[in-house]
């Protein structure tokens, strides 16, 4: 089978792969209710990563998903892991509905790295907060940002602020380089609200990485349908940020769109 990777909404996507599945950054399914978890192998690994606890990146509806999952491993960052403390502490006496086994989670800090039989994952800082990731399996090189990018609001920020802005994410790319030089995907933040320059990030990453399928994300957070789509548009508008000569741009920008990666 070939790999595939399936949008579901803003920052959240499936990655299937021949021996297991990952789930990045799952807030909610506002169209199809949570159905794509039907279609997941219950019989493969399934790795549920979360880059950070801010609402639209986290729920503690996935620690549901166990029940459901027999081989299931969440991978956390360090404030979300606060953000839950009372659920994953030792010994316990939560009882509600999200209660969970503390022995699935593994919780990973800048720096860290989870590795099993199946997939490696390392964990780097974010211009946020929480994490970015890198998942290795199959020979194949996996970054999901988070909410890593050039966090620089041009129409509103002094130079300064801009300045200190890209020297922050530059040393978090310079950490990333120091590592992995290309990515055969990467699911990377290209949010409009920014206003001017929105896809600086996109462009600066595209340039220091040889990435070969590059997929934007996190232009879900208009202010109504129609500006969701006006930013879907203007995320995929690949001519401002693509690499002319490395990768392929892909928009998937409808829930449940899928790309066939061909790794």
């Amino acid at each position: 089978m070939k790999p595939s990777l399936k949008y579901i909404w803003h920052d959240s996507f499936v990655l299937d792969m021949k021996s297991c599945t990952c789930i990045f950054d799952y807030w909610k399914d506002p169209v199809h209710n949570g159905a794509f978890l039907d279609t997941i192998d219950r019989d493969k690994p399934l790795y549920v990563f979360v880059s950070h606890h801010h609402k639209d990146h986290f729920t503690r509806t996935i620690f549901t998903w166990a029940s459901m999952f027999p081989y299931i491993r969440f991978i956390i960052s360090k404030d979300t892991a606060r953000a839950v403390h009372y659920i994953l502490k030792p010994g316990s006496t939560y009882k509600g509905e999200y209660r969970i086994d503390p022995s699935v989670v593994t919780v990973l800090r800048p720096g860290e790295v989870y590795e099993d039989t199946v997939l490696r994952a390392s964990a780097f800082d974010s211009t946020d907060t929480g994490n970015c990731y890198v998942v290795g399996a199959h020979g194949m090189k996996v970054f999901h940002a988070g909410d890593l990018n050039a966090w620089i609001w041009k129409d509103e920020s002094t130079p300064e602020e801009i300045r200190q802005a890209l020297v922050r994410y530059g040393k978090i790319l310079d950490d990333i380089a120091d590592c992995y030089k290309k990515f055969d995907l990467a699911m990377f933040p290209v949010d409009p609200r920014l206003g001017r320059d929105f896809w600086e990030g996109a462009n600066i990453f595209t340039r220091r990485f040889k990435v070969k399928n590059f997929v934007p994300m996190h232009f879900c957070l208009g202010e109504g349908c129609a500006e969701n789509v006006r930013f879907a548009s203007l995320a995929t508008d690949f001519a401002r940020y693509a690499n002319p000569e490395y990768g392929c741009y892909c928009a998937l920008t409808e829930p449940y769109s899928v790309l066939l990666l061909n790794f």
